[in-house]
């Protein structure tokens, strides 16, 4: 059986704040304590790319694949830009994860948090493809440009996303970015600790653990090359919408380097029970489209208002109705 792939993920008791609370909370958890976990508990692993490297072998398992971490400095960008423009959109995501084949929602629980599914490739005829059922849960927002974290880890959804034959499910302990503003640049973490399953020969588990921190690198040379998507910026947590954000995404890389990407950005939301609601979506001005942009509204229930210089406010005037922003270069 296929995993559906649903144009409106969202729950029928969205916003729900207790889906998978527990898996969570331990991600969490684990996540700050290696985040503040001091450098002698960790192996270093020099620097490369402008990455610095560490990993931590587990001593119950030492050839099952590290936990890994890299660190790396990204000039000249917020810490909503990067996540929400950068690291989060599937469609950016294939352009600085080598690995990665896909993902989408599978469930949407609340504005700030989602179950998933993603595909990664496989190596070669050795080692069968993975994919991944989890969540993903954001923190921070209460201020502009603070810092921000993903936490995601692995969780049990057979309904939604039954195991694929030829792939093998990988079991994601935790996954988290970690974004600290540093004046105008934003430091950036990112800690991994996966067990792939199955046989993985001992050299390709050495590679997997150089590979997977040199993200930072990758992510951050996207941003230096392209910019970033699109992304909705949230009113802080404590003034909650009635709107219901259902998925954004962002258009895949070009099959070729000849071909133009077509940089389409599409926000699926149904507008609230209250009308007069606004939110907006940041766009950048200077590397992804300095040419501008034209803004489409596929359905009906809202009002857009492009300022020209990197936001569209979006009003919702009419409740219960299911709508697309969309976004492309002039």
């Amino acid at each position: 059986m296929s995993i559906e792939r649903p144009s409106r993920p969202a729950v029928s008791d969205y916003p729900n704040t207790n889906a998978h609370a527990t898996e969570l909370e331990e991600a969490k958890a684990l996540f700050e304590k290696e985040l503040s976990s001091p450098e002698d508990e960790w192996e270093d692993q020099g620097e490369r790319e402008g990455v610095k490297l560490w990993k931590k072998v587990d001593p119950d398992n030492p050839y099952a694949v590290p936990t890994v971490k890299g660190e790396t400095l990204v000039e000249n960008v917020t810490s909503d830009a990067f996540l929400g423009g950068v690291i989060q959109l599937p469609g950016m995501r294939k352009l600085w994860d080598g690995r990665f084949v896909d993902g989408f929602q599978i469930a949407r629980y609340s504005r700030t948090s989602y179950c998933f599914y993603s595909e990664m490739k496989g190596m070669g005829w050795l080692v069968y493809p993975r994919d991944i059922v989890g969540i993903q849960k954001n923190h921070g927002g209460e201020t502009e440009n603070g810092e921000r974290t993903i936490i995601q880890t692995t969780v049990e959804e057979t309904g939604l996303a039954p195991e694929q034959k030829g792939k093998t499910r990988a079991t994601l302990k935790v996954s988290g970015w970690h974004f600290a503003p540093e004046g105008e640049h934003l430091k950036v973490t990112y800690i991994v600790n996966i067990a792939l399953n199955g046989s993985i020969p001992y050299a390709m588990v050495s590679m997997l653990a150089t590979e997977t921190p040199l993200c930072c690198a990758r992510s951050r040379d996207v941003y230096y090359e392209h910019g970033y998507a699109p992304f909705i910026r949230l009113n802080p947590p404590t003034e909650e919408l009635s709107i219901i954000f259902q998925t954004e995404s962002f258009s895949d890389p070009p099959a070729t380097v000849d071909e133009p990407h077509p940089r389409e950005y599409r926000c699926v939301l149904t507008t609230g029970q209250k009308t007069g609601e606004t939110f907006e979506i940041e766009y950048d001005t200077k590397r992804m489209y300095r040419e501008g942009i034209m803004v489409e509204i596929e359905g009906e229930g809202i009002e857009v208002d492009d300022d020209g210089n990197g936001r569209v406010k979006v009003t919702t005037k009419e409740s219960g109705k299911d709508v697309v922003v969309v976004i492309c270069p002039k």
